[in-house]
């Protein structure tokens, strides 16, 4: 993410690297290992990663549909990105002080496991609560992730005698192909659980056993009714289709079984083969430095924002979390389960993490030899002719391929902005952790507001929003661009290295 590096090693000391299942100390000398051991926990941590988010993805892009009632679903997902807020400012350092690395990753993901599993019965008793500890674990989890990643990958670059952000984006790159699979996954397992069953004749059955409600309907391109539209005209107060009632338990209980499944699976796997991992500074510093230290980064990540920079990118960041709750919440309901059905969901995101994984392994490639600036142009003209054509158009049963090539140009444009903006906080700032920490700040409001607002208005007035935000997100960063080139004309040499202990702050915060 950063176009710093330190001195290369020598070629006889290429195989001579630290172990990585000990603790990082500056005083002892490092141990030597094989190299397999840091293919292997990238690889642990990938598979775990996979696992763990093929469930919650899942299980997410169904919140709007499955748990509409008393909009319990959206009202789950803004309470985990609210808290999200919260934990990302004060308990990673915190937490990987105490419990290292590993078992703060492992503790991270039980949160995930409580949310998959009270989705059994999804009452705000349960379902509230669980989202506060996803959103508690969540922060924990990422940021231990990104330390222990960066930290390998530098381990990895220093034994082949090349630059740290070598590593570190290679490791990152196999990572996050790996990690966006999971949307594949995920949806993969909600279609072919909640697929279609209808073949006949018109057929409504309603049940006191397990099954509430099934509805069994031939021919349903006429569907759309004069007290509810789908597409941009869609409102969750209006939408009371069959082709939303309430799936069976059975097949409700299989999903949510198959979910937690993998999800336990993802934290015996971490548990067992992960090494353990600290930073250099939490063997040396007491829980209440690291706590100290914890409200010092809350206080530096609100001085940040007397950067222009910041506050031109803002907008930006803003903008990730409302097209990425907007594909996941407001497209799935209103083209999706409006127009087809809630068992479809999975199908169509199926697509949307293709292009997703595709797209963000890509981009990141793509920008080094045309520049970041041309790739979000490339992605705001595909968001704009997305927008206006959902705006316009009305979605119908016998066009579910339109749904396909949208979700598919949502995910190819997703992929850019995740990886160019990031890669933007990254390079422009020096101040990395409080950088990423505005970017954390700002992406999980950005979701906030639209899981706040997504129940409430009809999808016509989100595409404005989303207009409006993305027009404002391109000007802003047009300025940013302007204001760096004159920088660079004005200071050509070469600014000077980071350090690898700046690389693994300035990564392990960007999550």
């Amino acid at each position: 993410m950063t176009d710093t590096g330190v001195p290369a090693i020598a070629e006889h000391l290429e195989d001579a690297i630290p172990d990585i299942t000990k603790e990082i100390d500056t005083e002892t000398a490092p141990v030597v290992v094989k190299k397999w051991r840091i293919w292997k926990n990238l690889f642990v941590i990938c598979i775990a990663w996979t696992l763990q988010f093929t469930a919650f993805n899942g299980i997410s892009n169904l919140q709007s549909s499955l748990n509409a009632k008393g909009n319990v679903g959206m009202n789950s997902m803004a309470i985990i990105y609210a808290f999200l807020i919260f934990s990302s400012a004060l308990l990673p350092n915190l937490m990987m002080s105490i419990f290292g690395m590993k078992w703060t990753i492992v503790i991270g993901q039980f949160g995930y496991l409580a949310f998959i599993a009270a989705n059994l019965k999804p009452i705000p008793a349960l379902m509230y609560p669980a989202s506060v500890l996803v959103g508690l674990g969540g922060a924990v989890l990422w940021t231990s992730e990104g330390a222990y990643v960066t930290q390998i990958g530098i381990l990895h670059a220093e034994s082949k005698g090349k630059k740290p952000e070598t590593g570190v984006t290679q490791f990152f790159g196999i990572f996050f192909a790996c990690f966006q699979t999971s949307q594949i996954w995920g949806n993969l397992i909600s279609y072919l659980v909640l697929q279609p069953t209808a073949k006949s004749k018109v057929h409504n059955e309603i049940s006191t056993g397990p099954v509430v409600q099934r509805i069994f309907i031939k021919n349903v391109t006429n569907i759309t009714r004069k007290d509810y539209q789908c597409g941009a005209g869609f409102n969750e107060k209006d939408f009371h289709s069959d082709r939303s009632a309430p799936v069976s338990k059975n097949l409700a209980f299989t999903l949510c079984y198959i979910y937690i499944g993998l999800a336990i699976a993802s934290i015996i796997i971490i548990a067992l083969l992960l090494d353990q991992r600290r930073s250099k500074t939490d063997s040396k510093s007491s829980i209440k430095a690291q706590l100290k230290n914890s409200l010092h980064h809350v206080a530096s990540t609100f001085k940040h924002l007397r950067h222009l920079n910041q506050i031109l990118l803002i907008p930006f960041t803003l903008w990730s979390g409302l097209e990425q709750t907007y594909i996941g919440a407001q497209f799935t309901k209103g083209f999706i389960t409006c127009a087809v059905g809630i068992r479809y969901v999975g199908l169509v995101m199926i697509v949307y993490g293709v292009c997703n994984a595709l797209s963000s392994f890509s981009f990141g490639h793509i920008a080094k030899h045309i520049g970041r600036i041309y790739c979000l142009m490339f992605a705001a003209l595909i968001d704009y002719a997305l927008i206006i054509t959902m705006l316009l158009w009305v979605p119908r049963e016998n066009q579910l391929w339109v749904l396909f090539i949208l979700a598919g140009l949502w995910g190819v444009a997703d992929g850019c902005w995740q990886t160019q903006i990031a890669a933007t906080y990254g390079t422009i700032f020096t101040d990395n952790e409080s950088a990423f920490s505005n970017f954390r700040l700002w992406e999980s409001l950005g979701y906030v507001i639209a899981y706040v607002y997504t129940p409430r208005i009809r999808i016509r007035y989100a595409h404005i929003i989303l207009l409006c935000v993305l027009t404002l997100s391109m000007i802003c960063y047009a300025i940013i661009e302007i204001r760096e080139r004159r920088k660079k004309k004005k200071v050509p040499e070469e600014e000077p290295s980071k350090s690898k202990e700046d690389i693994e702050a300035t990564t392990a915060t960007a999550l």
